[in-house]
């Protein structure tokens, strides 16, 4: 029976998400299979996930300029970047360990970067043979993301390959699927709507920011609500009660928009959208193109949120929107213009066609066992 152990982290949903569609894809391809789970944060002591999690939303709320600033240093000095990987690899790989060891895997599935980091450290150590690759769930990697000692890194667009090389010269990277769970696939978006009760002739903005519902969600639902009176704005805030219950009295006046918490039903409103309108370019990025819809990145978040929006547009799969009024835009031009709206569509559905199934990357990974590896190696 195969063993197969996911190395993720509860930073919001997005790389907890990666790992459940990882998951889905081992049991439909093994389904005898064992999968275990590892949150990275976790394995680096007690306290680390609160601490690690109250940095980021930090730093991407209050301080965003201290958050570009560390990852351009990433990107400027290498050296800054080696170290800062090596210090991490060091702090979770040894921890890792005795983990793995106890588990045994049989393969060992990353998406979480510092994870990666202790998992290239036990490789280089050689205290971990199980093939081990690293999924890349933001659409443009970053140094963090990629090692040259892990058997694949898994980037989700041939857009991502070249900068995931520039990272690390010597990686071996893939284009994979979009590490979504097979829910979010292209579908009838009539029937999403009669479903979920939501007009069936209107434009409807999926705005969705994640599941810590952070950025400018507010401002984006009432841009939105101004841009043409046919657009539904169907907000989704995630675990950010706050931030809902901030939005419930515009809700409250505006019959159009349409306020949610958490929900799992995201598959069905990302089908039933004409759009997604997000800020981050992650989980729910991919969750769009899956599905074949655009994406507009409202005021993308600093530094990985904007190198995201960048990729995507360049791969002609979202247009990025700097302000409240360019999102009007871009509705508005959507609206206008089927022909963008359905070449952006048929944009998305291409690059999920082309890319196969998540069951082509990992049995790419299986086949990577440690005597595979050395003769890859001696050729």
């Amino acid at each position: 029976m195969k063993k197969v152990l996911v190395v993720s982290a509860a930073m919001g949903e997005g790389h907890n998400a990666t790992g459940r569609a990882l998951e889905d894809a081992v049991k439909r391809l093994w389904p005898e299979a064992t999968v275990g789970w590892l949150d990275a944060l976790d394995v680096m002591g007690a306290g680390v996930g609160p601490l690690f999690r109250w940095i980021y939303v930090s730093n991407v709320q209050r301080t965003p300029w201290l958050y570009e600033f560390f990852y351009r240093s990433l990107w400027r000095h290498r050296w800054f970047a080696t170290a800062s990987k090596r210090f991490v690899g060091v702090w979770c790989g040894w921890r890792l360990a005795r983990k793995i060891r106890t588990f045994e895997p049989d393969l060992v599935l990353s998406t979480y970067p510092l994870g990666s980091a202790g998992l290239d450290w036990l490789r280089r150590h050689h205290r971990l043979d199980a093939p081990t690759g690293a999924w890349v769930s933001d659409f443009a990697p970053h140094p963090f993301w990629v090692y040259g000692d892990l058997d694949l890194n898994l980037v989700m667009h041939e857009q991502a390959v070249p900068p995931a090389l520039k990272c690390v010269p010597e990686a071996k990277v893939i284009v994979s699927a979009p590490p979504v769970r097979a829910a979010f696939a292209p579908g009838d978006r009539m029937t999403a709507r009669q479903r979920l009760g939501l007009p069936p002739d209107a434009f409807i903005a999926l705005v969705s920011c994640g599941s810590l519902g952070f950025g400018d969600v507010e401002d984006a639902a009432k841009a939105l609500l101004k841009a043409h009176p046919d657009v539904v704005p169907v907000v989704v805030t995630g675990r950010n009660e706050a931030l809902r219950r901030r939005l419930q009295p515009l809700a409250d006046a505006e019959p159009r928009l349409h306020v949610l918490g958490w929900t799992d039903e995201m598959p069905a409103y990302t089908v039933a959208a004409d759009a997604v309108v997000t800020n981050a370019g992650g989980a729910t990025g991919l969750e769009a193109l899956a599905c074949g819809r655009p994406v507009l990145m409202h005021r993308p978040i600093a530094a990985h949120g904007r190198a995201n929006a960048e990729l995507m547009a360049e791969a002609g799969l979202a247009i990025v929107c700097e302000t409240d009024r360019e999102l009007g835009d871009a509705v508005r031009e959507l609206i206008a213009s089927p022909e963008r709206w359905k070449a952006m569509a048929e944009a998305a559905t291409r690059h999920c066609d082309g890319t196969g199934r998540l069951e082509d990357g990992l049995l790419a990974l299986s086949k990577l066992t440690p005597a595979a590896r050395e003769g890859s190696a001696a050729r």
